[in-house]
């Protein structure tokens, strides 16, 4: 394997390394979807999934249940809508929010794409040994983070 400074880091150089291994699987993830004549992204799946489970959401439902910014979601409806995959209708109540639902073009092409998806888990499932808590740890280090940001663990160490 190649030097690699960013190991080095240890524990200083975990967001970069989980930065560069997002970026990493969502390239690879667009050239796959490019090789099979696909004509959505990486991160579509969760939009879909999700109004598949809930069938319609506002921006703010979907950011909510995702963890995501109201923008990140703006930005990945506005591009499925343009694609066809999503409808929006206008709130009766509140003009200002919009809700969105699965297409039926997105009905048509969902069960190709969930067997993509599939596939995708079960080839990274097979990256770790069998019976790891890779994903357990992910959770863990997600909640651990929810109750105390990276600067006030810092800043904690810091004053100790």
């Amino acid at each position: 394997m190649l030097y690699d400074f960013v190991n080095e880091t240890g524990y200083l150089g975990l967001a970069v390394r989980l930065k560069r291994l997002s970026e990493a699987m969502v390239h690879s993830g667009r050239q796959m979807y490019k090789e099979l004549g696909e004509d959505i992204e990486p991160n579509w799946f969760l939009i879909f999934k999700l109004l598949k489970k809930y069938e319609q959401l506002s921006v703010t439902e979907m950011a909510s249940k995702l963890h995501f910014s109201h923008p990140s979601v703006i930005t990945l409806v506005g591009k499925m809508e343009k694609a066809g995959y999503l409808h929006s209708s206008v709130d009766k109540s509140d003009s200002r929010k919009k809700h969105f639902r699965l297409s039926e073009k997105a009905h048509e092409n969902l069960p190709r794409f969930e067997k993509i998806w599939s596939a995708g888990a079960e080839g990274t499932k097979k990256l770790f040994p069998e019976g790891s808590n890779f994903m357990d740890l992910l959770e863990l280090l997600e909640v651990q983070y929810s109750k105390q940001s990276f600067k006030d663990r810092t800043l904690n160490e810091l004053n100790q």
